[in-house]
């Protein structure tokens, strides 16, 4: 009898319900590192009415301002209608023209190049192994970003616990030893963000502590005057006009 992969009564996993798709054709277009980010969060968020500009602002983490201004450059290049609709199409998951991303990325905070990069990398690695070995060149190309952008944003997410980076090497045909790309595995997005909201929760104790030490030492210093504490000693390091030194020879 064939055992059940999952127990009966628990609901699948169906990676529609996870992930959300991002069409190919948009490395085309060379976005800008913030314009990706917009453009995925609306690829993410299935607006039944008209997109709200506090909404995707709040969901990307930058300002009304600034997100109106990459919206406005999105529908000049023709890949956002005037009403912030897609108008590339991406409602079909199961076609070869798209890759996904987790919909937990928008909680990470990650930075637009950081994004970017990341993005790339879920593009191009293996779906079996989830690993990919790309140049920092490479992805500099196709993301448009400078190579140091790249090995900054790859430390981001090592950091971050989205991916591991292994350095590797190889042989020619003279027997030179060379180093080689590193290899990406892109690693489950969920302890990722659950480390990173232990972290946010450790960041608020160790303000919610600050303000309080900083709330005692104004309740002292009401009960204590710092005026009093010092008089004496400015008294002390005043000199007295006969004591002050005289010349040794007078004239």
């Amino acid at each position: 009898m064939r055992r059940r992969s999952t127990p009966i009564g628990w609901p699948r996993r169906d990676p529609r319900h996870y992930r959300f798709a991002i069409p190919n054709a948009v490395w085309e277009y060379q976005l800008r590192p913030a314009e990706f980010v917009i453009f995925s969060y609306l690829c993410y968020h299935s607006f039944t009415s008209e997109p709200i500009l506090e909404e995707i602002a709040a969901g990307v983490h930058m300002t009304t301002n600034t997100v109106k201004k990459y919206l406005e450059a999105l529908v000049d290049r023709g890949i956002v209608t005037a009403e912030w609709s897609l108008a590339l199409d991406v409602q079909c998951i199961t076609s070869e023209k798209f890759f996904t991303l987790p919909n937990e990325v928008f909680l990470l905070r990650l930075s637009p190049s950081a994004f970017v990069v990341y993005a790339y990398l879920l593009l191009i690695e293996n779906r079996r192994t989830h690993t990919c070995h790309p140049s920092y060149n490479t992805i500099a190309a196709a993301t448009s970003l400078s190579k140091n952008t790249v090995m900054k944003s790859a430390r981001t997410l090592l950091e971050m616990g989205l991916i591991t980076v292994e350095s590797s090497s190889y042989f020619d045909k003279r027997g030179m030893k060379w180093k080689g790309n590193n290899l990406y595995t892109i690693l489950p997005v969920r302890p990722a963000v659950d480390v990173f909201y232990q972290r946010q929760l450790h960041q608020l104790e160790l303000d919610a502590e600050r303000r309080c030490v900083l709330r005692r030492r104004e309740e002292y210093d009401r009960h204590h005057p710092r005026a009093a504490l010092c008089a004496p000693a400015v008294a002390q390091a005043t000199l007295d006009p006969s004591q002050q030194c005289k010349p040794l020879y007078a004239r």
